[in-house]
């Protein structure tokens, strides 16, 4: 017998699981990214291990969280991995994290150069704005991910502070 993804919804709004994902929308977003999508059900435990397909035993999240879900016996990994790793805000995750990639490629955090700067902060914002749409144009979504990767992202933020820099006459580390 399948479960709903209602179903599993009701069964955790109805054991007060603290998450940040808003319960009503639980249906129809990832739990831990916030990104409408096709959710799939992920087991809490893997049915190698001993897990159900009884929605005490499911979670929804999208196919690419899926993929980072650990899969272990112990429940309280998945929990854990949950509250730790998910986004407050809706469809924020993946450019965080890509944020994140850039300090892992680029040692440093992102636009730290601008902080001192003697620039005016608000037209920065603007120029950001725009650059970024020009430079989001240039990227393309991996086949069958729905969304940017975090390194694709990183490297249009690299492309973004570089043109700031050069315009302001930055020089960038």
């Amino acid at each position: 017998m399948s479960v709903s993804n209602r179903q599993i919804v009701a069964y955790w709004v109805e054991h007060e699981v603290e998450l940040v994902i808003d319960w009503s929308t639980a249906h129809e977003r990832c739990w831990r990214c916030g990104y409408r999508s096709s959710l799939k059900q992920c087991p809490v435990v893997p049915a190698s291990m001993g897990g159900t397909g009884a929605a005490d035993n499911l979670v929804l999240l999208c196919g690419r969280c899926v993929g980072e879900a650990p899969s272990h016996q112990d429940p309280q990994y998945l929990w854990r991995w949950l509250r730790a790793t998910s986004s407050s805000a809706n469809e924020t995750y993946w450019t965080l994290r890509g944020w994140e990639e850039f300090e892992v490629i680029f040692g440093r955090k992102p636009l730290e150069c601008f902080k001192e700067a003697p620039v005016d902060h608000r037209s920065l914002d603007a120029e950001c704005r725009a650059l970024a749409a020009d430079e989001f144009a240039k990227t393309v979504v991996h086949f069958g991910e729905g969304r940017l990767n975090p390194s694709t992202i990183a490297c249009v933020i690299a492309e973004i502070e570089k043109k700031l820099a050069d315009r302001h006459g930055i020089e960038l580390p």
